[in-house]
């Protein structure tokens, strides 16, 4: 008989760096890696929301970083130590007309979503790489695959992102690093909130998700907890879609 044991989830021993976990899917995360056993280190640049984290995950740890910039990438690599598991997490989001959208934010949501997150890929993952064994599990979108308007910098990075993690997981796998991706839907978090504060975008939004609902970080942080555990060890270089069924439309 194939069963589930609840040993199959436990990451007890192990340590979990989540990106981004300051707030919103990233939280989410942490709170299922650290309910699961896991040594949490939390990194974010929000540096009272990863306070109030640390406090409330006993035994976590914190560190503030600024995914934008490379020395504070390579500082949270330093200071994180050798992890088991990282969720690569953190990002920002612009919404508005492409050819309104500044030159400056075109650069921030770039260099932060997709080469701030590669960068922190390749500085954590040397050590699973060293040690022949980690899971890297990084935040795509349901963006990565289906096009959207006054977000098309956020898409693009998301799909370069997927595309990165197909890549990297094919290099990597041979040497004990797994890597996979989760694309999450419209999740309500605070990433979101302005857009679905507005009742009529709120609900035009729905109706293009035929499960008829926004997503809760919680069922994210499963996703990626299942994806980084023994359960789904075969799983390798795939971003799982999580958005209520969004892109089959």
């Amino acid at each position: 008989m194939v069963r589930i044991e609840s040993s199959d989830l436990d990451f007890s021993g192990r340590r979990v760096l989540v990106t981004g976990a300051a707030s919103g899917i990233g939280a989410a995360m942490a709170r299922a890696f650290h309910g699961h056993g896991g040594t949490l280190v939390l990194a974010d640049q929000d540096a009272d929301g990863l306070a109030v984290m640390e406090a409330e995950l006993g035994g976590s740890s914190s560190i503030v970083f600024d995914q934008a910039d490379l020395a504070s990438v390579e500082m949270l690599s330093i200071q994180a130590g050798p992890v088991e598991v990282f969720c690569n997490n953190a990002g920002v989001l612009w919404t508005g007309s492409f050819h309104k959208m500044p030159m400056d934010e075109i650069e921030r949501v770039v260099t932060v979503n997709l080469l701030g997150a590669i960068r922190a890929a390749r500085l954590i993952g040397m050590s699973m790489l060293e040690r022949r064994t980690g899971v890297i599990v990084n935040t795509s979108s349901q963006l990565a695959f289906h096009g959207s308007a006054e977000r098309a910098v956020y898409a693009a990075t998301k799909a370069g992102l997927s595309q990165f993690t197909k890549s990297i997981a094919a290099e990597w796998a041979p040497h004990g690093v797994r890597v996979v991706a989760i694309a999450p839907g419209r999740t309500l978090t605070n990433i979101n909130a302005g857009l679905l504060a507005d009742s009529k975008r709120h609900e035009a939004g729905l109706k293009g998700i035929p499960a008829g609902r926004y997503a809760e970080a919680s069922e994210m942080a499963r996703l990626a907890l299942l994806l980084a555990s023994g359960i789904l060890s075969y799983v390798v270089g795939e971003t799982v879609i999580s958005d209520g069924g969004y892109v089959l439309l």
